[in-house]
């Protein structure tokens, strides 16, 4: 039985790389990365992905692709931060023009990796999937107009997956993780109420996994799905693991009396606040087609953490 064609669109950035990686591995695909950037693109090759220059944004560039055998398109391309014309332009543009393309090559199966951002607005914990839109930022108004085109796609005889991750973290995960620990390195990012609300993460494996299982079952083409570890942990059970995993001293209690005079500090109050909040993902709904999250919370913060260690070790 021959290879299957498997398209991957933000194949240069964080969720992208490991899902190459994971597909290489795998060793069952022949894997086209669209790309940009041939110099983000490069480290890709060892994996035997061959590269499709083009840009989600300029449909006339995606053209050429209509030139290839596409059987799986994974769409994880998408923009986090700017104004909102940008995230307009990549997450809902973008996404829209990838939907044609696949519709176009007739595609066996499109994955399009969404966000709980479209519904995180939403009071509900946990929170689920059939709440209605609510966004708490920009970025997640982009995820939620993205999110229908993809819905009226499929409408239209488009078998797409929609898979919502919550916050991703892992090897090499530029934002997040590795504000976190250099937070916890200079000892000026407390806990808030104890820590005690909760924090649920995924690991980016698990969020490959999702998406590779996903293939398989047609189930996944009538829903929206969460993506997160199997485990809920606290803020304060997150910061300790990621402390004891790179030597350091655990976090610091924020005295009860400084919380309303820092909450009310521009910026530092934002930040803050963010740790006051229970998040929260049913994945009820995933698991109950048969995907369980193969790697623990604590197991991948562990990983996770001792790879920015080594990473930062060896770029000094």
């Amino acid at each position: 039985m021959s290879n299957k064609n498997v398209l991957v669109t933000g194949s240069t950035g964080f969720i992208g790389r490991h899902l190459v990686e994971e597909l290489s591995r795998r060793g069952e695909y022949n894997i086209f990365c669209l790309v940009r950037d041939s110099l983000k693109a490069e480290p890709l090759r060892e994996y035997g992905a061959k590269f499709i220059y083009a840009d989600i944004t300029q449909e006339e560039s995606l053209k050429k692709l209509l030139n290839y055998k596409i059987d799986f398109l994974f769409h994880c391309a998408g923009c986090v931060k700017g104004n909102k014309a940008l995230l307009y332009k990549i997450n809902v543009s973008g996404t829209e023009n990838i939907c044609r393309l696949a519709e176009d090559l007739n595609v066996e199966r499109m994955v399009y990796l969404s966000s709980v951002a479209v519904v995180s607005g939403n009071n509900t914990v946990p929170l689920y999937e059939d709440l209605p839109y609510k966004a708490t930022s920009i970025y997640g108004e982009s995820k939620i107009e993205a999110e229908k085109r993809v819905f009226d796609y499929r409408k239209k005889g488009l078998r797409t997956v929609i898979l919502r991750p919550c916050m991703v973290y892992g090897e090499g995960e530029p934002h997040m993780l590795r504000q976190l620990l250099t937070l916890l390195k200079f000892k000026i990012f407390p806990l808030i109420n104890g820590g005690r609300n909760k924090f649920h993460l995924v690991y980016v494996k698990n969020v490959v996994d999702a998406m590779i299982f996903s293939l398989n079952k047609d189930e996944f083409l009538k829903e929206a799905f969460f993506v997160a570890d199997n485990e809920v942990l606290t803020v304060k059970e997150v910061f300790t693991i990621l402390s004891k995993a790179i030597n350091l001293s655990p976090p610091w209690n924020l005295p009860r009396g400084l919380t309303p005079f820092l909450l009310n500090i521009p910026l530092v109050g934002k930040r803050l606040r963010f740790f006051l909040k229970d998040r929260v993902y049913s994945i009820e709904k995933i698991k109950n087609l048969g995907f369980r999250p193969t790697y623990s919370a604590e197991e991948a913060l562990i990983k996770s953490a001792r790879y920015f260690l080594y990473e930062k070790r060896r770029n000094s």
